[in-house]
C-alpha cells in the first residue's frame, strides 16, 4: 500500500548510528511518516541543506552530538529551516538542557528511554500542530516554573477547559484527552484554543508551566 500524499518527511541528526537506525524504521513503518535520511554529524546535515533543495516537515535532534553543542546547533537549525520544526529526541533530561531547549524553539522534547508509540505520538502532535513532551519532562518542567515567574491576571477558564488543561498538565496526548472527557479531537483543540489565548501562551510547554506556575488547576 503506498502512503498517502500527507505523509510528513521526517530526518534525524544523531550520531548513535544504531539507535538512529531504529528510529528510522519505526517512522517508516507509520503510514503518515517517512524519514529519508538520517545525518551522524551536524555538517553532513548542513552541507545537504546547502546543495539540495530538499527540506523536512520534521527534524528529530540528539543534544549529544560530537564536538558540538547539541543546543548550538538547534540554533542554528532554527536560523537554517525557520518553517521546520525541531523536535529533541535525547538521553539528556536535565532541567537547564530542557528549559534552554524550548525557550530557543524546539517544538518539542523526547527522551530516547520513552516507549516508541509514545515517540511517534509525540512527532504526530508536532506535526499536527501541537508541542510535544515526555511525561516524565512535562512534571519536571511544572516542578521547575511552579515558584518562579509574575502571577499576571488572567480571563476565567470554564469548567471544560479547565479538564483539558489538566489532562494537558499531566502529559496526555489530544487523542488521549478526548478520550478521558468522551469528546472528539476537534473539540479538544478548540478549548485548547481557548486556552491559550486566555493564558496568552502559545505552546503546551506554556501553558502547563503558566497552569502551575499560577495554580489554575
Amino acid at each position: 500500500m503506498s502512503k498517502p500524499e500527507t505523509t510528513a518527511k521526517i530526518w534525524i541528526l544523531e550520531d548513535h548510528e544504531a539507535f538512529a537506525k531504529q528510529v528510522r524504521r519505526m517512522l517508516n513503518a507509520e503510514d503518515d511518516m517517512e524519514c529519508p535520511y538520517h545525518f551522524n554529524h551536524p555538517d553532513d546535515l548542513f552541507d545537504k541543506l546547502r546543495f539540495s533543495n530538499e527540506r523536512p516537515d520534521i527534524m528529530l535532534l540528539d543534544l549529544g552530538l560530537p564536538r558540538r553543542d547539541g543546543l548550538e546547533v538547534l540554533g542554528e537549525l532554527r536560523t537554517a529551516l525557520p518553517d521546520v520544526k525541531v523536535v529533541i529526541l535525547s538521553s539528556f533530561d536535565d532541567r537547564e538542557r530542557v528549559y534552554r531547549a524550548i525557550c530557543n524553539g524546539a517544538a518539542g522534547y523526547l527522551l530516547k528511554t520513552a516507549d516508541p508509540d509514545e515517540i511517534i505520538s509525540g512527532i504526530r502532535e508536532v506535526i499536527n500542530g501541537a508541542a510535544a513532551l515526555s511525561g516524565s519532562l512535562a512534571k519536571m518542567i511544572l516542578q521547575g516554573f511552579a515558584n518562579h515567574g509574575p502571577v499576571q491576571q488572567i480571563e476565567q477558564l470554564t469548567a471544560r477547559e479547565e479538564d483539558v488543561l489538566r489532562y494537558l498538565v499531566r502529559g496526555l496526548i489530544k487523542k488521549e484527552i478526548a478520550d478521558e472527557l468522551s469528546i472528539s479531537q476537534h473539540t479538544v483543540d478548540m478549548h485548547l484554543r481557548a486556552v491559550y489565548r486566555k493564558l496568552h501562551v502559545r505552546s503546551q510547554t506554556e501553558a502547563v508551566s503558566k497552569a502551575l506556575r499560577q495554580g489554575i488547576v
